[in-house]
């Protein structure tokens, strides 16, 4: 299927100041996020390129769409790239963006489309009427990862708010290692929502061992990833706890998709359609366990 003509973009409300504009801002930025390797978890953000078809490769006016690193690093993108070439005839222009800085990009319309993991800027650029065109397409379950020897003391612990505020006062105290969610990430909005603040270091606190295994938060989809590539489980870490479980029900990210108002790409609007549909589903249900269909 072909892409319908492209249109005249409409001027944003405030203009770059640098010429190269904030497209070419938000590029460096998604490859500055490939080549430093941060695919969460140690899978790659070039994943992609495996699955491409040199012959069907994405066009100059194929819509731009933003996309969190963590379909990226999972194999999710690459498997609705190859579908939508088999379908469409064409691909659309992924560039990885973590899912707060891909809502900024969004609402100033920089970007034709957004697939991003739950965060609160998408409700109030929903609600300010900048994006639009809103819709779940995955799920993934949010794990807490750590040492196999449980440094922190948490194996009592069923319900994440607690067992993340014991993570933090152990690595307070010195006793325990903990790996921050990356800024602007799904992951570190959802650990705000949870309000569970960091204790200050304890006075004669001592600095842990190079190289120790650190708790830290990540997607089932990364986690899946990080296995695959290694080929084995991930030495000397282990999952305390994870979303689907007793007291851990709300420890998932839902994986949306949206438009922006200040843009209108009209293939932006058939790849939403798409998405939503029987062969953009199919690929979700094909990333199983690491994706799952949205919640009603």
């Amino acid at each position: 299927m072909p892409l319908p003509p492209r249109h005249t973009r409409p001027l944003t409300v405030n203009p770059p100041a640098h010429p190269a504009g904030r497209r070419n801002a938000l590029r460096l930025c998604a490859s500055a996020w490939a080549l430093a390797g941060m695919a969460l978890g140690g899978a790659s953000l070039l994943g992609d390129a495996a699955w491409a078809n040199p012959r069907v490769a994405p066009r100059a006016d194929s819509p731009e769409v933003g996309v969190d690193p963590a379909l990226v690093a999972s194999g999710l993108t690459a498997r609705w790239g190859q579908a939508m070439r088999r379908d469409l005839g064409w691909a659309a222009r992924w560039t990885p963006l973590p899912s707060g800085t891909l809502l900024r990009a969004l609402g100033q319309g920089d970007i034709d489309m957004g697939i991003f993991l739950s965060h609160p800027q998408a409700e109030r650029l929903s609600q300010e009427g900048l994006i639009h065109d809103r819709h779940a397409l995955a799920r993934t379950d949010v794990l807490l990862l750590g040492p196999t020897q449980d440094d922190a003391g948490i194996r009592s612990e069923t319900a994440p708010a607690g067992a993340l505020r014991q993570v933090l006062a152990a690595h307070a105290a010195g006793a325990a290692s903990w790996q921050a969610p990356a800024p602007d990430s799904a992951l570190a909005a959802w650990l705000a929502g949870l309000g569970v603040q960091a204790p200050p270091p304890a006075s004669g606190a001592k600095a842990r061992p190079a190289g120790e295994v650190p708790y830290r938060l990540s997607t089932r989809a990364e986690w899946q990833a990080a296995q695959a590539q290694r080929g084995r489980q991930v030495a000397n870490t282990r999952i305390w706890l994870q979303g689907g479980t007793a007291g851990a029900t709300d420890m998932a990210l839902a994986c949306e998709v949206a438009r922006p108002f200040r843009t209108r790409h009209p293939g932006a609007r058939m790849l939403s359609q798409w998405l939503q549909g029987p062969l953009g589903q199919q690929a979700v249900r094909a990333s199983a366990p690491a994706w799952q269909a949205p919640r009603g």
